[in-house]
């Protein structure tokens, strides 16, 4: 050999234990990832249904409130006095009958976990599925509650109603809440 040594050349290669110890931290830091995209996709869903219950809840409410301001007088009472046929305000069964200025009966119940409103003798047309909670209070002039299952002549105080409703879905839960101030029963009001 000409006087020069041999040195076997190196390979730029990975041991099994570089290897090994890449392929360790790569798949700790996959998994770390993978947690907060799964906590961010979560995030996602549980807001989107959220502001879908609340869109829902909105709707309905608008349209009860729409259908509400328009009971009409109860001509065989007081002048101010509210068409209003029937409240239940049981807890869990609450419901109410009332009468518009076309002389079309209204009746709003939750029937399962449906809120139902049905006109005349037709056919109730769910306004919201998924309700775990509807309540309705009515309130006199002077905003005092009137308690209890009230019907006939004992509606004519009534000038205010609250709606109050729970929705529930995919473990998300919204609730919404409105007032509804009766136009007939006001001063001017018809």
């Amino acid at each position: 050999m000409n006087g020069r040594s041999y040195h076997p050349r190196r390979r730029g290669g990975f041991t099994l234990i570089e290897a090994m110890a890449t392929i360790t931290v790569l798949s700790i830091l996959g998994s770390m990832a993978s947690f907060l995209i799964v906590d961010a996709v979560d995030g996602y869903v549980e807001a989107a249904t959220s502001s879908q219950l609340h869109a829902e809840l909105a709707i309905a409410l608008d349209r009860l409130t729409r259908e509400m301001r328009k009971i009409d007088n109860d001509e065989t009472a007081g002048p101010t006095d509210p068409d209003i046929d029937s409240v239940t305000q049981a807890g869990t069964e609450d419901a109410m009958t009332w009468t518009d200025s076309l002389d079309q009966t209204y009746s709003l119940s939750k029937t399962g976990s449906n809120l139902m409103l049905a006109v005349e003798s037709g056919a109730a047309a769910v306004l919201l599925s998924d309700v775990t909670a509807f309540a309705i209070s009515v309130y006199n002039r002077d905003n005092d509650a009137i308690v209890g299952d009230i019907s006939g002549t004992d509606c004519d105080p009534i000038r205010r109603v609250l709606l109050d409703v729970t929705l529930s879905r995919q473990n998300v839960t919204e609730s919404l809440r409105s007032k509804v101030f009766i136009r007939s029963t006001m001063s001017g009001g018809g």
